[in-house]
């Protein structure tokens, strides 16, 4: 049984590969838009006394340049996509990157692996003590599209849920709830099919093919298989899920409509693990208005996470002794450990060219609670400057106050005050 499997997996994966080179012939001939962007990150955290990471390069100072390249051809049905993305990263405390920048930071998130991908498109170019420099092809598809029908293949992302920062129907690679960048979901290598109804409603099929990363070999237990019906109706969606995805089952429903001129949303999850099923929820309602005659919209959302922790008291070996929630932190499929979460934040245009974006992030279980405020300035047509703060807030065992650890002297596992700034050139 399991050499069959492993045969079927072989047999889809040169079916994909083979569609991939196949429609780069007609791309040949076809006309190509090129473009990109340029980008500079700024990190500046202060972690706390109590912090497990304060005695060492406290504060953490982290930079990060990112350059895309994009090329995008179209000829009659068929399109193509090819992104080059380069990064380098600075840190004096580059060898804590992952844990430091995981809580405060972002640069180590961008040098996405691709260990686990069906195609390795990823290198170090360079790497020293504090400073990496890391390139990878973040985007390498075919696409044929008719009326009824749009077929891609390669390395692209998909985005499921309709969650403002809480999405427990977006399996692959979701946002962080407190991310501040939200352009590009890192690339996964799949084939995507979906079947376009007159109606406006969709079918929408995925198959994601991911390698262990200890044998390297692609497996069922590590792959995707997933499919969403998204049905359209005067003033409402719902969209059905069903996937395996790492192995669990998963089962999905949402629903977006509208409510008194403003927009409500509502998803349910639930996942059959090897320990029982688990439900997951989110519900949010989205709302815009005047403000002094400026346009203002906003949104509240509650979130209940069914891999989180019961209770209001954690340590950090709470976390690692949950192993379905841990995996999916480690993973990227999560970024929660508690259970009830609420969530709001709001938008507001101060001026044509200024943006303010103040959100608040509660863990409702612990009390725990993240501040995160955003500004956006337009400096020119293709020029832009981002630049904001997050402040956690909670005491010593909660999520954002810092979770206990086994030290003698009390040390915590807690997010940083934490300063940051992005200027992005588009081309």
């Amino acid at each position: 049984m399991v050499t069959q499997s492993k045969n079927i997996i072989r047999y889809f994966n040169s079916i994909l590969l083979l569609i991939l080179l196949s429609g780069l012939t007609p791309l040949a001939a076809a006309e190509t838009e090129f473009g990109g962007h340029v980008k500079f990150f700024y990190t500046y955290s202060d972690f706390p006394d109590k912090s497990v990471f304060y005695e060492q390069a406290d504060p953490y100072r982290e930079s990060l340049g990112n350059l895309r390249l994009k090329a995008e051809a179209n000829t009659g049905n068929w399109d193509g996509q090819l992104h080059y993305v380069l990064n380098g990263l600075y840190s004096t405390d580059l060898n804590n990157c992952y844990l430091r920048g995981g809580i405060s930071g972002r640069g180590c998130r961008e040098l996405a692996s691709d260990q686990t991908q069906l195609l390795d498109l990823s290198s170090i170019i360079s790497v020293s003590d504090d400073y990496v420099l890391y390139q990878r092809i973040d985007r390498l598809l075919v696409a044929y599209a008719t009326e009824k029908l749009v077929t891609r293949v390669g390395r692209q992302a998909i985005s499921w849920g309709n969650g403002v920062v809480y999405n427990p129907l977006d399996l692959f690679n979701p946002f962080p709830p407190d991310a501040i960048d939200t352009e590009y979901k890192p690339g996964e290598d799949m084939l995507y099919l979906q079947g376009l109804f007159s109606n406006g409603s969709d079918l929408q099929a995925l198959y994601i093919p991911r390698r262990d990363p200890v044998s390297g070999d692609v497996t069922s237990a590590q792959s995707a298989l997933a499919g969403k019906y998204h049905w359209l109706s005067a003033g409402h969606e719902v969209d059905f899920l069903a996937a395996i995805n790492y192995g669990d089952a998963v089962l999905g429903t949402a629903y977006t409509g509208e409510w008194n001129d403003n927009v409500v949303s509502a998803s349910l999850s639930v996942t059959q693990t090897d320990s029982g099923n688990v439900w997951s929820a989110q519900t949010s309602y989205n709302y815009s208005a005047m403000l002094y005659q400026k346009n203002l919209s906003g949104f509240v959302e509650f979130f209940y996470n069914g891999f989180g922790l019961k209770g209001d008291q954690h340590s950090f070996q709470d976390v690692v002794d949950q192993d379905d929630l841990f995996s999916r932190l480690l993973r990227g499929e999560l970024y929660t450990i508690g259970r009830f979460y609420v969530a709001t934040g709001a938008v507001l245009e101060a001026t044509p060219l200024l943006n303010l974006n103040p959100i608040l992030f509660v863990n409702l279980s612990d009390g725990s609670a993240l501040l995160q405020f955003i500004g956006t300035y337009s400096l020119s047509q293709n020029f832009d400057l981002l630049a904001g703060f997050n402040l956690p807030m909670g005491k010593d065992g909660t999520e954002y106050g810092g979770l206990e650890t086994e030290s003698e002297q009390g040390k915590v596992v807690a997010p940083a005050d934490t300063l940051f700034a992005r200027l992005a050139w588009y081309f």
